[in-house]
């Protein structure tokens, strides 16, 4: 029998049920529970005028509204409050938004949540949206890609080399050393989000893996043998490769558990669920309890 397909579970770090109590009780909800993962989303800011479209919204009309991002606990201290308080389970934000901060801060704030976790970090990644919020801090979000490709290098190197540099257009590393390492060697698994060709390309350039948002089941054949071909042309093996989605859960667990198979019969090696539209904290607690019993029987 093939093994259960991994998933973990996305909680509250913005909106109403977002404080430090019910992430505490989510997380160690889902650590008893057997689930591999916990997920919290990246945004610093929410500007009050945006005619930014979301790029994963299926809906006629995507454009979001932002109150709902007014709040949000910081993803990788999130992480890091959720490690103490847990012992297993692992760690992932999706995604984080690379170009928004200074590489070296990054990398050292990655590093050390992974070494003090024990190697729990799973590094999603991506390059940004929100053209507003890019305003906001500063930054031209017309560069956001190639910009999150020397970011990303620049972290692989931090966490990899004993001496790492780097000479890029959009960053310059002087011959520096740095520490911790992260348990996670060379560096924790980076998965890439998005489902376009140009994350595929980077993803296969810079990552561990590739993670796709909302696609459906029918999606994934297609999407894992652009994957298999963009690998086998770069001569890297897809052995250890993952490919995983972030799926935003809006009807029921038995639903999630004919789609989960799906998902698996069409090669998905990794399923992070979204839960919405949850009333309460204890809604979504009985939500992790019945989403952990439902993926639990679906083999890959």
């Amino acid at each position: 029998m093939n093994p259960p397909l991994a998933y973990g579970i996305a909680l509250p770090n913005y909106g109403p049920l977002a404080n430090a109590e019910n992430l505490l009780r989510l997380a160690r909800r889902a650590e008893v529970r057997g689930v591999d993962s916990v997920w919290v989303s990246d945004h610093l800011v929410a500007p009050v005028q945006v005619e930014s479209l979301y790029p994963y919204d299926r809906r006629a009309d995507p454009k979001p509204g932002m109150g709902v991002i007014a709040q949000v606990y910081e993803p990788l201290t999130t992480l890091a409050f959720l490690a103490a308080a847990t012992q297993r389970i692992r760690l992932g934000v999706s995604v984080y938004v690379m170009p928004y901060r200074n590489p070296v801060v990054t990398a050292k704030m990655v590093g050390t949540l992974d070494a003090l976790s024990g190697g729990r970090v799973i590094f999603g990644v991506g390059v940004g949206w929100l053209r507003e919020e890019f305003a906001a801090l500063g930054q031209d979000a017309r560069s956001r890609g190639r910009t999150t490709d020397e970011y990303l290098e620049v972290c692989r190197r931090l966490w990899r080399d004993d001496v790492a540099e780097f000479a890029g257009d959009h960053y310059q590393l002087p011959a520096v050393r740095t520490g911790p390492k992260p348990v996670q060697r060379p560096w924790p698994p980076i998965w890439i989000g998005g489902n376009s060709a140009a994350a595929r390309r980077r993803a296969v350039a810079l990552g561990d893996g590739l993670h796709l948002i909302d696609c459906r089941p029918d999606e994934i054949p297609a999407a894992q043998t652009a994957l298999r071909s963009a690998l086998t042309d770069a001569g890297r093996s897809p052995d250890g490769f993952t490919l995983s989605l972030r799926r935003s859960l809006t009807t029921g667990a038995d639903t999630l558990r004919d789609d989960a198979a799906a998902y698996a019969r069409h090669g998905l090696d990794y399923l992070v669920v979204s839960p919405r539209h949850a009333a309460s904290v204890d809604a979504l607690a009985a939500m992790i309890t019945d989403l952990a019993g439902a993926l639990a029987t679906v083999t890959s």
